[in-house]
């Protein structure tokens, strides 16, 4: 809450514009709040003797129309790159077959073959399971 002066009942006394602590209370003829400055701490209305300092609530934040049409509109923009993302992926694994074992079969990689890596000629290679079970 903020503050203000009611001017019918102000005689500019000015004890409140020595206890605001923001500064933001002037007097000439009468006392005049800066709303902009006051920080709704109360201390002027709590002195004032004859209650001419009033609560007014806060000015409401205007929200534009703009904001959140803008937020939507790019949320929006999110959502189609996704989903074209995932149709590029889903047609480009499916055009190029399984992305897994790059080509090379069943008995690819090391050890297959003839005298290919630590196998030798056994076909497969010697793994930890192969091992086990010989």
């Amino acid at each position: 809450m903020k503050y203000q002066i009611d001017e019918s009942l102000c005689v500019g006394c000015g004890l409140c514009v020595n206890v605001c602590p923001a500064r933001a209370i002037t007097l000439s003829d009468k006392a005049k709040i800066d709303i902009d400055r006051c920080t709704g701490c109360g201390a002027c209305a709590n002195v004032c003797k004859l209650g001419a300092i009033i609560e007014v609530p806060d000015k409401p934040v205007q929200e534009t129309a703009s904001v959140p049409a803008a937020i939507a509109s790019g949320v929006a923009t999110a959502i189609g790159a996704v989903g074209n993302a995932i149709k590029r992926y889903a047609s480009s694994s499916t055009s190029t077959g399984s992305r897994r074992g790059g080509g090379m079969g069943r008995g690819g990689g090391r050890g297959s073959g003839s005298g290919g890596g630590r196998g030798g000629g056994m076909g497969r290679g010697m793994n930890k399971q192969n091992k086990r079970r010989r």
